[in-house]
């Protein structure tokens, strides 16, 4: 695969190498093992077609700062199977891919960021370019007439990218193109992708316009500045209508916009992250439960007894009973 399908974020002057620890190639595979100062987890990836790449992504990053750049030139069709994806958009606007999310994008006259704000990503994309993908189609069906310009065409109409959410038809096609374990799985991938392709470009299906799924670039980053500040004050409990008058944004524009960037609701992401943060307290220091509910920014123990609970599913008693950490640890 051209390595210059995943630059590196040109702050940190980091290699497409940098990050890789280990290759493997097992059954016409490359499955690339990452190198876990920057994330966890691996690529697998192998050449479909002649120039038609099929890229399995599980990825945890380690680093918050790692953006990496697509180039332009390239058809790449990406489903999320879990975790989120920002993709940067025309005119300093953003918008997300969450789970169950499909996305078909032709990137072109300048380069695309995207990055990963819950920090794991776990997906599969096909990339190509126009010559390739006809070259496919007229291998495939050789008296066919359909070419990749039909494609674009509806990219194009869709303003860029088609965009369809928990579409069960996509999801099976997508999920058996990379994981299927029958023993022809190239020969299968290559009639899934056919298939795919056939899909895309009929009328069967309705696409989503991204008005009013996208958010200001802007407005992005000032609540994702919020929220490395909440977290980094963790012990205090600040609400939504605080955050409206002191950053001087809307209670529900921030609400809105949170819950885009992460997935969940401000209060719901808070409360979770309030209790991980709990939970590694309790496992490695010697505070009352009291004490690591006010670390936590909760006043009143039973509360945070309750939110515990809720979260990880036993009391705060019972998790540092079955998690302490010895010296042996």
């Amino acid at each position: 695969m051209n390595k210059q399908l995943f630059l590196a974020d040109t702050q940190n002057q980091l290699s497409f190498d940098d990050m890789i620890e280990k290759i493997e190639n097992i059954d016409n595979r490359i499955i690339y093992h990452y190198n876990k100062n920057y994330m966890y987890g691996k690529t697998i990836q192998y050449e479909m077609f002649k120039g038609i790449w099929i890229v399995y992504h599980d990825l945890a990053l380690k680093r918050s700062d790692l953006f990496p750049l697509e180039v332009n030139g390239f058809i790449q069709i990406n489903y999320c199977i879990s975790g989120r994806c920002e993709l940067h958009y025309k005119n300093n606007k953003v918008f997300y891919v969450g789970a169950g999310d499909f996305v078909v994008g032709l990137l072109k006259n300048k380069q695309y960021k995207h990055s990963f704000p819950l920090g794991n990503y776990n997906g599969i994309s096909i990339i190509t370019t126009e010559e390739k993908l006809d070259n496919f189609l007229k291998t495939i069906f050789p008296e066919t007439k359909i070419t990749s310009k039909k494609l674009l065409l509806k990219i194009e109409e869709c303003d860029e990218y088609i965009v369809l959410s928990n579409n069960l038809e996509i999801k099976n096609i997508m999920e058996e193109i990379i994981l299927s374990n029958h023993d022809f799985w190239k020969e299968k991938a290559v009639i899934k992708f056919a298939e795919l392709i056939l899909l895309l470009i009929s009328n069967d299906i309705e696409f989503y316009q991204l008005t009013g799924k996208y958010y200001d670039k802007q407005l992005i980053n000032k609540v994702k500045q919020i929220k490395q500040e909440v977290t980094a004050n963790i012990e205090v409990y600040t609400k939504i209508e605080e955050i409206a008058q002191k950053y001087h944004i809307s209670s529900k524009t921030f609400a809105d916009c949170f819950k885009a960037v992460y997935r969940k609701t401000y209060y719901a992401f808070i409360k979770e992250f309030r209790v991980k943060k709990a939970s590694e307290l309790l496992r490695s220091e010697n505070l009352t439960i009291g004490e690591v509910a006010i670390r936590v920014g909760y006043l009143n123990a039973s509360k945070f007894s309750k939110a515990f609970l809720d979260i990880m599913g036993v009391t705060p008693i019972c998790f540092r009973k079955n998690n302490s950490l010895t010296v042996l640890d």
